[in-house]
């Protein structure tokens, strides 16, 4: 007897429910939040392609190889558009001014103006255009992938500069410096540069923000560490004068871009006792093949930012970190004896031709050259200099006089003592100068003292005096 095995067929109302599970559902925005996802589309954009600030950190190891001018091309490109909103719209004069040592010139601020209005416009006639679009899922999750990315580029290049500590520095010459000529900037910089130990972990901060952001998963915890720390940049910048307000404030921005979608998430987990669900931001891709491609894919490019950083702060470490070769006469020198022309000069605070002080230092990025001197009243003046071991002499330049030049030959009796003769600007010159101590600076002493009978603070003590 034979059997006839039946497949049991579905029902139509069975197949419907399973074609309706798998057709992907279609969420609603409101038309507020669609709004306010065009403006950041359109504002970010904008940013993106006309700060070359972005760019660079993408580029890695290649930013290197350009030219000086493609630091700039991209001010020039939108120039005229800056240069049409400052004087008919605004009524200020806001010409780019070049070397850019600056990011908020007047230039910078319209520019941001240039920005707000373009994507206020840009937002009105998308919203005409396609006001019946339920959605901009798809367009959300790629722009999400682009922040994230270029975020964290940035916070590679600022955290590295940081984790080799090569952005904040402390030059000989702040330790000789009246303390009341030094600006604000200096300030902040000499504060971080002077524990280096400090600027590490501040370094650390922002690549570890950096690491969680390239990865989806961790994306949140990124952002919102990146906001935090950015933050305190921005309070740093705005109360120390660092010409770097308008671009932090835009990372910051950034960073809560990637962290709006879970507002509400995160508003309930700080401030309410509710549990909090779990995320329902949408995968790059659906498909388990391609979702696993594309993070391998973002993996790897944060890996070419990090190489990229990594191997760039590496070599300037190298060149002109503290493990770099220290030049000839490197250190502080106290100038004991000069002659003018065959005129001796007396230390009077008076004289504007008369060196205090000779600073040699290995170069640091903020400072044209590593040769300075110290007038009488206590003002620095900078040289680039090249030194020749085998004639045993240094040339001296001035970049605000271009015109000036100076030659000395340098002799040493003994490792503390140093005779220099030859000419600066014409005239003919011979010192003598005696090698100061870096240790009986307090400042220089910065390692970690886990037993403090009190602070170090001699020149707090009381002085008495008749």
């Amino acid at each position: 007897m034979t059997r006839i095995l039946h497949t049991a067929e579905p029902s139509s109302s069975q197949e419907n429910s399973e074609a309706q599970a798998a057709r992907p559902v279609v969420t609603s925005w409101n038309a507020a939040t669609r709004m306010a996802f065009r403006f950041c589309l359109v504002y970010a954009g904008l940013f993106f392609l006309t700060e070359m600030r972005v760019l660079f950190p993408l580029l890695g190891v290649f930013g290197k190889e350009l030219p000086p001018s493609a630091y700039v091309w991209q001010y020039h490109v939108v120039s005229p558009v800056v240069g049409w909103f400052a004087d008919n719209v605004l009524g200020v004069d806001a010409p780019l001014l070049e070397p850019v040592q600056s990011g908020d010139q007047a230039f910078f601020w319209v520019l941001a103006f240039t920005w707000f209005v373009f994507a206020s416009v840009a937002t009105v006639v998308w919203s005409l255009l396609d006001r019946h679009r339920p959605n901009y899922t798809a367009l959300y999750k790629w722009l999400h992938l682009v922040v994230r990315l270029c975020l964290a580029s940035q916070l590679f290049a600022f955290g590295f500069a940081k984790l080799f500590p090569l952005q904040m520095s402390l030059p000989l010459t702040r330790l000789v410096e009246p303390f009341g000529d030094f600006s604000m900037l200096n300030v902040l910089w000499s504060q971080v540069g002077s524990s280096p130990a400090y600027e590490i972990l501040l370094g650390c901060a922002e690549v570890t923000a950096g690491l969680l952001l390239v990865v989806p998963r961790t994306a949140m915890l990124g952002a919102l560490l990146a906001s935090v720390e950015l933050t305190q940049v921005l309070v740093l910048n705005f109360t120390y004068q660092v010409p770097l307000k308008i671009f932090t404030f835009h990372l910051i921005l950034l960073s809560l871009l990637v962290l709006a979608p879970q507002a509400k998430r995160l508003a309930a987990f700080f401030v309410s006792d509710r549990a909090v669900a779990a995320s329902k931001h949408p995968p790059l891709f659906r498909a388990r093949r391609a979702a696993r491609i594309a993070l391998a894919a973002q993996i790897l490019v944060g890996a070419w930012f990090v190489g990229s950083q990594v191997h760039g702060s590496w070599n300037l470490w190298d060149t002109i970190g503290s493990s770099g070769a220290k030049p000839p006469l490197y250190g502080i020198w106290n100038v004991t004896d000069f002659s003018l022309d065959g005129s001796d000069r007396p230390p009077l605070a008076t004289d504007r031709e008369r060196w205090n002080r000779l600073i040699v230092d290995t170069t640091h990025t903020y400072q044209p050259g590593p040769v300075s001197s110290q007038r009488m009243d206590g003002s620095i003046v900078d040289y680039m200099a090249t030194f020749d071991g085998q004639s045993r002499t240094v040339t001296l330049m001035r970049a605000d006089d271009p015109k000036w030049s100076g030659r000395l030959s340098f002799d040493q009796a003994t490792a503390d003592t140093l005779t220099l003769t030859g000419q600066l600007g014409g005239k003919q010159v011979r010192m003598r100068l005696e090698k100061v101590d870096l240790s009986s600076f307090p400042i220089t002493r910065n390692s970690v003292e886990w037993v403090q009978d009190g602070p170090q603070q001699p020149r707090l003590a009381l002085r008495w005096g008749l």
